[in-house]
């Protein structure tokens, strides 16, 4: 996990919340499991315990809409962040005025983090598509216009976005050039809601974990009346208010709602700012000089 990564689900993680998430797949089974025991009528019902049978649901008769996503927030200032992709230097050393090319290429990850906290997840395809708010998209950051999560299940997306820089730095004489380039990022935290509407028809297949005997028994229901159903036995637990059922539709209706947390360069810079080079020493400066020569002393032994 990377740490932009980390920290937005940290901050996640921090805020107060209570999730509550319901298995659509759960419901049904339960709702199968209950048909099936009022109907053990034959002995060759009666002769299998639910430990020894296996469900499979199918949802293809079942359609799914959703509304638009809403994204709010606080009204709050913008806090951009500057973070240092490249640094390097240029030293000129020579009486004239020096040009230097400045070229780099530096990545950075684009993060949109996910998180559900009222909803439903269901074992089969299933997403939501979430509009991005418009002034998330008016800064660019190559994000899509729409991203697709699935149904009640917290997604992280990550994006890589290549930053390139080529520029002339121009050195003055006996100065050193300090270049750097630089990105602005921004975050973007919201909370989100989706209304999402089901109907049709769902069958299920009751047949033996391992084939053998030939056992199987298939079934199947409106989802509304089976929603409605469960609603007034308790067959939904305590997220029975999570979903409304309009009889006269035969429609199943609920609101995902969730936390949403963005991190994403907007705008790219190059700074350069020269200083003068410390002075040399004198006795240190290079001349044209011949360097002076000396003759050898010879000292006579002969010499009283």
């Amino acid at each position: 996990m990377t740490l932009q990564r980390q920290e937005i689900k940290d901050r996640l993680d921090a805020s107060p919340h209570s999730k509550t998430i319901v298995d659509l797949d759960e419901i049904i089974e339960k709702w199968v499991w209950k048909m099936w025991e009022l109907s053990k009528r034959s002995r060759e019902d009666s002769k299998y315990r639910r430990e020894e049978l296996d469900v499979k649901l199918n949802w293809k008769r079942v359609n799914f809409w959703q509304s638009e996503a809403v994204f709010t927030r606080p009204a709050q200032l913008r806090m951009p962040k500057s973070q240092i992709l490249f640094r390097t230097h240029f030293s000129n050393n020579t009486e004239s005025e020096q040009e230097y090319s400045l070229r780099a290429e530096r990545s950075t990850i684009t993060t949109l983090n996910f998180t559900f906290m009222r909803g439903f997840t269901k074992e089969k395809e299933g997403c939501v598509t979430l509009k991005l708010p418009n002034e998330v998209l008016e800064v660019g950051g190559g994000l899509r216009h729409e991203q697709r999560v699935d149904y009640g299940k917290d997604s992280t997306f990550e994006t890589q976005m290549t930053w390139s820089a080529d520029s002339a730095i121009r050195v003055a004489p006996h100065s050193k050039a300090n270049a750097e380039l630089c990105i602005t990022e921004e975050e973007y935290s919201a909370d989100f809601s989706v209304e999402v509407r089901f109907s049709g028809r769902i069958s299920a297949m009751i047949s033996t974990r391992n084939n053998t005997g030939g056992y199987y028994k298939y079934m199947e229901g409106d989802l509304a009346t089976i929603f409605a159903e469960l609603s007034r036995t308790g067959g939904i637990g305590g997220s029975s208010g999570q979903f409304e059922i309009h009889e006269q539709t035969q429609t199943v209706r609920t609101v995902m709602t969730g936390k949403c947390a963005f991190r994403y360069g907007i705008e790219q810079h190059v700074n350069v700012e020269q200083e003068k080079l410390p002075m040399l020493p004198s006795s240190s400066i290079k001349t044209n000089e011949p360097p002076p020569k000396y003759r050898p002393l010879f000292l006579s032994n002969n010499a009283h």
